[in-house]
């Protein structure tokens, strides 16, 4: 009589699965994710919607959340007061070569460092590793003054070069990926008589396609939203790149110093849509991006 009036009370908890608590609590995390990524999207969401409206909108209170009379004029106001496609090459090229030269040259210094036997490899490797010690406000002044010795200033050459090798992390990020893959597939090519070169190309670089994602993605970024370097390398309005370029507008260059906050929000909008993009094309990769080096090979 005990087990017959227990087990109604088992199978009646098994069909209402919803009143178990850990639903409850499932409920409220999903509501509080949402609730946050809704926050963390609104300032994304407000730069777009201010940047079809005009410049009363801007003195309206409260504010409204849809966009009121849009229209296409700031951004046609811009790309006439403004070189923005000159802007948008000069970045596009510095990112996409950058990035390219990061790829190849980290992937080069990673497996060296990782798989390859040399002399002095660890003792080379920690002196480069002290170096992301170091501020990187600290080595502009020199890169500054090796660039205009060698006469680079205003040039893609001195946007592009400094920066072409992705640095230490590039080499770091690489190797710590390298360290996963197994060397019997390295020592087997060997074997058979490919040389080095070749074991990288044919084996290790098809391997290190999520390793190279991430480090693309990363470089690129970095390489779009760099502010510093290019405001110092370069003078003339043509070579400026697009974060130099909004920081002028905001502060007023020649006609551009009657633009209003419209067209600001339009040149914003214009220069985020690209990592936009690229965050969702590629946001499966982000996520590798945190794990990489986590298994040890």
């Amino acid at each position: 009589m005990a087990q017959a009036t227990i087990r109604p009370a088992r199978r009646g908890r098994a069909l209402n699965p919803q009143a178990r608590p850990g639903n409850w609590l499932t409920i409220l995390v999903y509501v509080i994710l949402t609730a946050w990524a809704m926050l963390a999207l609104f300032p994304i969401y407000w730069m777009f919607k201010n940047s079809f409206e005009p410049a009363m909108a801007f003195t309206v209170f409260p504010p409204n959340l849809l966009p009121f009379n849009p229209s296409l004029d700031n951004y046609k106001l811009l790309l006439s007061r403004t070189p923005m496609a000159r802007w948008g090459f000069n970045t596009t090229l510095v990112s996409v070569t950058r990035t390219l030269g990061a790829i190849f040259f980290g992937a080069l210094a990673g497996y060296a460092f990782a798989k390859l036997k040399f002399l002095g490899r660890e003792v080379i490797f920690w002196a480069l590793m002290s170096t992301l010690m170091i501020p990187s406000f600290i080595t502009i002044i020199p890169q500054y003054q090796v660039v205009r010795a060698l006469g680079w200033i205003d040039s893609y050459a001195a946007l592009i070069v400094p920066g072409l090798t992705g640095g230490v992390w590039a080499m770091f990020l690489m190797r710590q990926f390298v360290k996963t893959l197994p060397t019997e597939l390295i020592e087997a090519a060997r074997i058979d008589g490919a040389s080095e070169f070749g074991i990288f190309v044919r084996i290790i670089l098809p391997l290190m396609k999520p390793g190279l994602a991430v480090l693309g993605i990363f470089t690129f970024m970095g390489n779009w939203n760099n502010f510093l370097w290019p405001l110092l390398v370069t003078s003339s309005i043509n070579m400026r790149v697009l974060s130099v370029g909004m920081a002028l507008i905001r502060g007023g260059i020649g006609e551009a110093n009657i633009l209003v906050m419209g067209q600001v929000m339009a040149g914003s909008t214009l220069v985020a849509i690209p990592m936009i993009v690229v965050f969702l094309v590629f946001q499966r990769y982000f996520l590798q991006g945190i794990t990489i080096g986590a298994i040890k090979g």
